[in-house]
């Protein structure tokens, strides 16, 4: 049983107050679900390398099965790409498709949060992420209840920059002290000003987790949504031409 999920990047990321808002990218992940009853442990196939995992573990035993998951994905790992939402949603699906289940999104969303929270690939459950993981388009989120509050389409070119430098450390704390301009980010989000809503969501982040502000200094004059994906190191932008972004952003890594 195959079943496809994609990469979200960020407009507001939810790590401060809960509230997030995300979007939907062409960066496709593939599991293909092999349900063998008969096998001792479950086994990974990531990109043609057998690998262990006990999210699939966890996920399979809550469904008893035991499984051959092979995954092929486009999204770069641990950059804040939602590639862990991506791959939850990913299984979730192939597994309802093997067992019956009728697929419903908002099932589907629950469980994805619920299972990252429980095995603690998420501080909030990444409900924003799963939701424009799944659904596509652009989301505005409570995570911490796993609300969709706005859904919304918009087509545009995107482009993401895994930048030369390593993730910054997380402090809980420090994140979610003076929380002013990320709540002022999602009520931009919530508006539809999706470039303001990025602009002070990047200042936030980038500050609190140690990021040059740089990248997204040089390009968001431009015609164009710019910003810090996640708890980085990526960064995303989208607009309808973004020659300029790429060529400034390749002086910080690959476009």
């Amino acid at each position: 049983m195959q079943a496809d999920a994609y990469a979200a990047g960020t407009i507001v990321n939810a790590l401060a107050t809960g509230y997030g808002s995300a979007f939907g990218l062409d960066l496709k992940i593939k599991v293909k679900l092999s349900v063998e009853e008969d096998l001792k442990e479950n086994i990974l196939i990531e990109d043609g390398r057998e690998v262990r995992d006990k999210v699939l573990d966890f996920v399979l035993s809550n469904f008893k099965i035991k499984a051959v998951v092979e995954v092929k994905s486009e999204i770069p790992k641990g950059c804040g790409l939602g590639s862990s939402s991506a791959f939850m949603n990913a299984l979730l699906l192939a597994i309802f498709k093997h067992t019956g289940r009728r697929l419903y999104a908002h099932e589907i969303l629950r469980l994805n949060s619920q299972y990252s929270l429980k095995m603690g690939i998420s501080y909030t459950g990444a409900f924003d992420d799963a939701s424009a993981s799944l659904l596509g388009g652009i989301v505005v989120t409570n995570n911490y209840k796993m609300e969709l509050i706005e859904w919304t389409f918009k087509n545009a070119d995107a482009v993401v920059l895994i930048p030369e430098w390593d993730r910054g450390e997380v402090s809980l704390e420090k994140i979610r002290r003076d929380t002013e301009l990320v709540k002022r980010a999602i009520k931009e989000a919530l508006n539809g000003n999706y470039k303001y809503a990025m602009i002070y969501n990047t200042i936030y982040y980038c500050d609190k987790i140690g990021y040059p502000r740089e990248v997204l200094e040089r390009v968001k004059d431009l015609e164009c949504c710019c910003g810090l994906s996640g708890n980085g190191p990526a960064y995303v932008a989208f607009g309808d031409d973004l020659k300029e972004v790429i060529s400034i952003w390749n002086d910080y890594g690959k476009v």
